[in-house]
């Protein structure tokens, strides 16, 4: 059984437990999963890095190693200082970090396109989320830059973003570089997330979302190419490579959060962690993307 048709089942099955869940308990469990398997899925870069320039000299890793972190730096720092850029920077960023994990295998062509297919799938995913959960993102959003928007925004990004995909997609399925069954797919998978994402609240939707359509699948790629393989082995060596990184960073969200003493601020400051390391992590993915061709 191919992992899609689990997450599917997994999606639906997370659907169905919504209606039986409060808003607060969506949110305990949205925490757990992010906390775990999210957080998890970016806490073996550096492991990645080392792989992926293993015939490279030690100065090389080094000098790759303080880029990366330099990145994570800058990127804390944006959110603190200019938190309007670092947003719109992060939604680009993850935009296309979501559609390289979802369509990398999936599609035949290549060249710009396809990157450019990679950030307009990820942007309408996003955009579909905030407009079917306007307000708590809107309220996130004034949270982390101080600046109140009109909720028309997420519907004129998402009418944009996907008109924009749907044309890419049947231009590459008249090319025959996706076939019509893969095309009406992602459609049936777009209309899945939609129903998910107007049912559930807004962090667990995007929990169900980013553990089983990017986290997971995310970790399984990582540990192909790390380990050559997908197995229960080498998913625990993958937990014990990454557990001190994983660990430091939950210490660090933890911290941060009693440090403040504000509960409102904790789905902000969550948001604005995971946008500080998506930088890095997107680079450090795509560097693995192409190492595996």
């Amino acid at each position: 059984m191919k992992y899609k048709d689990i997450a599917i089942v997994v999606t639906f099955f997370s659907l169905w437990i919504s209606a039986y869940l409060t808003n607060p308990a969506q949110e305990i469990a949205a925490l757990f999963l992010v906390f775990s398997f999210g957080i998890l899925h970016g806490s073996n870069d550096l492991s990645l890095i080392s792989k992926a320039t293993a015939s490279s000299k030690p100065t090389r890793i080094i000098i790759l190693i303080i880029f990366y972190l330099l990145i994570i730096l800058i990127a804390s720092l944006f959110f603190y200082f200019i938190p309007i850029l670092a947003l719109i920077l992060f939604i680009i960023f993850s935009s296309y970090h979501f559609g390289e994990q979802h369509f990398n295998d999936l599609l035949k062509s290549n060249g710009i396109a396809k990157r450019f297919l990679f950030f307009t799938y990820g942007l309408a995913l996003l955009s579909l989320l905030f407009s079917l959960n306007s307000e708590a993102t809107l309220e996130i959003i004034l949270s982390l830059t101080r600046v109140e928007l009109d909720n028309t925004w997420f519907y004129w990004l998402l009418l944009l973003s996907s008109s924009a995909w749907l044309l890419q997609m049947l231009f590459l399925t008249s090319k025959k570089y996706l076939t019509w069954q893969e095309l009406l797919m992602e459609l049936f998978l777009l209309l899945v997330f939609a129903i998910v994402f107007q049912t559930a609240t807004l962090i667990w939707a995007f929990a169900i979302y980013f553990i089983f359509w990017h986290s997971i699948p995310s970790i399984m790629e990582q540990q192909s190419f790390l380990y050559h393989e997908v197995t229960l082995r080498t998913f625990f060596i993958y937990v014990k490579s990454s557990f001190l990184i994983w660990l430091v960073s939950i210490s660090a969200i933890v911290v941060v959060f009693f440090w403040l003493e504000d509960e409102a601020i904790l789905l902000p400051l969550l948001f604005a962690f995971l946008g500080s390391i998506t930088f890095a992590h997107s680079f450090t993915i795509s560097r693995m993307f192409k190492l595996k061709k």
